[in-house]
């Protein structure tokens, strides 16, 4: 049964253009609040914190992204739910049950 619903879902989306839409929100969004410029100096400071060792992308990956996630606003988080609860809104307009 989740199948099914994760296969309406994802039909939904690619008909209605839905995941390009939240896409473009979400970095519109973190754009517009310095998300990105705050993501891009603690990059620059974890490489430039140890100059024996310059991090590969994938070390700079590691360390960087749990302070990234928690420096997104959470007007940002609410507004993304928001438009993903209407996504599922619609999905169950066009005749589909949840049933689980």
């Amino acid at each position: 049964m989740a199948q099914d619903y994760d296969s309406k879902i994802n039909l939904h989306l690619d008909i209605n253009h839905g995941l390009d839409r939240v896409t473009e929100l979400v970095q519109t969004r973190l754009i517009e609040c310095g998300w990105r410029d705050q993501v891009r100096l603690a990059c620059r400071k974890a490489i430039t914190e140890n100059e024996k060792h310059i991090p590969t992308v994938d070390e700079l990956i590691a360390i960087v992204t749990p302070k990234a996630r928690s420096m997104v606003p959470d007007s940002v988080k609410r507004e993304l739910l928001h438009e993903l609860e209407s996504i599922l809104i619609n999905v169950d307009k066009f005749g589909y049950s949840k049933s689980f």
